[in-house]
């Protein structure tokens, strides 16, 4: 049975590497290849889930998804929440009740194929906005420039779980009267201005697929700054159904049905599996920043390569660590340097502009995206990674 790993504490050696750290031993051949992402499943979880398969109970709305919601909703700092059965149907439930369908959306192309895609699913146009090319999120000026009559609302993304600037895109946001959508899917755990990612716009997408920091199986939850919206979403997650305005009758029962919506609701098997996992999210926090921590101070000690810029009073939670190189060449060469030392490095996501089912939409000129996609390569972070393993690949950086 797999379990989440508790941080470890580097023993190092005696030998100085070139950035300052203690310089590890060569690894030895045998050892399995360190990766980016990696499913953990606790005791805990697997527990839960058979207590779940035994009660009776496994489909939606149960006791384990109230609870769920109810410790989430402390984390995020946002009472209204609701949990989901994917991230993606997060964006599509925020994108529908911003009543986005016939206009436009401002959207940036440097993120998972979800994003945008769900704006496509919901009618909308979609208006790709450049990024800043240290850090990989949207620019607030960039996404000004191209508000107009159409616009519906803006999305936004916290690549890798950095977060935006988003109090300069609320700003712009509240000029215009536009509602933000972030999509938090890399995010949970991340803070903006001593606030937890979670409590600053008007929805808030979360993704807890398999891979993520804190994992469902697959599943997702969102969070709303309006309780009114939240009503809404909490009756369209499940058919456009209120189950607290159920109708008895002597023989029948019925609701009051006006909307229709989708079957998009969270289990109580699911909801199981992310309970088990949450005593452990502090510990994953903390350990995955002392990680990034390490490839900071040996990145400050190379030429050639830097860390995705963190913006000022944020607080990333490093569900993926993104360095910037010169280009694809040296990218390339980076992977294979890093492979010698059986670690995986790989590109996270290819901008969405260029993909021929988002043809149809205006192509912008976007410095800023070319050079970030041509440029990044994420290395592994996660809870998995020893402390004397990431001081190894420090080493590497380093000396590039």
């Amino acid at each position: 049975m797999s379990s989440v790993p508790q941080p470890l504490k580097s023993k190092g050696s005696t030998k100085k590497g070139l950035y300052g750290n203690k310089k590890l031993p060569a690894v030895k051949h045998a050892e399995s290849l360190v990766v980016n992402y990696k499913v953990q499943v606790p005791q805990e979880s697997i527990d839960l889930v058979n207590e779940v398969l035994e009660s009776g109970w496994i489909g939606g709305d149960g006791p384990k998804v109230k609870e769920f919601e109810k410790k989430i909703s402390k984390i995020v700092n946002n009472k209204n929440i609701l949990a989901l059965n994917s991230g993606t149907s997060a964006l599509q439930l925020a994108l529908r009740v911003a009543g986005v369908a016939g206009g436009e959306v401002v959207t940036t192309p440097m993120t998972c194929f979800a994003t945008n895609a769900a704006i496509a699913q919901e009618g909308a146009d979609i208006v790709w906005a450049d990024i800043d090319s240290e850090t990989g999120n949207i620019r607030p000026d960039e996404i000004e420039k191209r508000i107009n009559k159409n616009t519906r609302a803006i999305m936004v993304v916290h690549w890798g779980g950095h977060p935006c600037e988003l109090d300069k895109i609320n700003k712009i946001a509240r000029h215009y009267k536009l509602p933000v959508i972030e999509d938090a899917a890399q995010a949970l755990g991340s803070e903006y201005k001593g606030k937890p990612i979670g409590s600053h716009s008007d929805f808030v997408a979360f993704s807890t697929q398999a891979i993520k920091i804190l994992n469902t199986a697959d599943g997702g939850f969102i969070t709303t700054k309006k309780r009114k919206d939240w009503e809404t979403i909490k009756r369209l997650r499940w058919y456009g159904i209120d189950r607290d305005k159920r109708i008895d009758g002597p023989t029948f029962w019925h609701y009051p049905i006006k909307e229709t919506g989708s079957k998009m609701q969270m289990t109580d098997v699911l909801a199981a599996l992310g309970l088990g996992q949450l005593p452990y999210l502090k510990d994953i926090l903390k350990h995955r920043r002392t990680i990034a921590k390490i490839y900071d101070e040996a990145l400050q000690y190379s030429k050639s390569l830097q860390a995705q810029r963190v913006i000022d009073d944020a607080k990333p939670n490093y569900w993926i660590y993104t360095i910037l190189t010169n280009g694809n060449r040296q990218r390339l060469k980076l992977f294979e340097e890093l492979k010698k030392i059986n670690v995986k490095a790989e590109e996270a996501h290819r901008r969405n502009d260029l993909y021929p089912v988002f043809k149809k939409y205006k192509k912008e000129e976007l410095p800023g995206v070319s050079k970030f996609d041509e440029s990044e390569i994420i290395i592994p972070v996660g809870q998995w990674v020893a402390e004397e393993k990431a001081r190894q690949i420090a080493d590497v950086l380093a000396n590039f």
